[in-house]
């Protein structure tokens, strides 16, 4: 949620009222996010230097505005081009999409893409070697065909998110490649 958090003040202050009405009016489908957990992140993003407050000359009722700054760009950014296997991969990978105008280039958004989409295929496989048995031996259940069921699911929700990352990858422009140089021709 904090590099969300990041991402969204990149462009212009928010306060925390506004963090939370962003959560609300949208990215709940994201991550659903209290207030309190807003503003424990907020406050951790602070602490860390991630974002600092702004001075407002005339703020309504002694709202605080924060934006990130220059670290917590450096910070986002890294995050934004390398997921990491410990974090929730839909959630994370749904934030950087969202995040992803906000990236410069098209080949910088591509690599992210092709990054999420690394990490798709790897959680895919890893469900593939998944036992769907394991586990199920306290399960009252007289059909075993529920848990390989669960499975199924997953391995094809998964196979559906490499495919939707696909499909984005195939909306950027090309890449650019560079020309190749013409040898000069001997004199005669």
């Amino acid at each position: 949620m904090k590099f969300l958090m990041l991402g969204l003040m990149l462009r212009r202050a928010l306060s925390l009222y506004e963090l939370h009405g962003r959560f609300e009016a949208g990215l709940a489908h994201i991550y659903a996010a209290s207030y309190g957990s807003i503003h424990r992140a907020l406050r951790q993003l602070h602490d860390a230097g991630d974002v600092e407050q702004i001075a407002d000359p005339d703020p309504p009722r002694n709202t605080k505005r924060y934006v990130t700054t220059d670290q917590g760009r450096r910070n986002w950014l890294d995050w934004m081009k390398h997921p990491r296997s410990a974090e929730d991969s839909e959630a994370s990978m749904l934030a950087r999409v969202f995040l992803l105008g906000l990236l410069e280039s098209s080949a910088e958004r591509r690599d992210v893409l092709i990054a999420l989409r690394e990490r798709a295929l790897r959680d895919v496989e890893a469900l593939r070697t998944v036992d769907a048995t394991a586990g199920t031996e306290d399960v009252e259940s007289a059909v075993p065909h529920y848990p390989r069921a669960a499975l199924d699911y997953g391995v094809q929700a998964s196979e559906a998110i490499v495919t939707w990352l696909e499909q984005l990858l195939s909306e950027l422009p090309p890449r650019e490649t560079a020309r190749p140089e013409r040898p000069e021709r001997p004199e005669r």
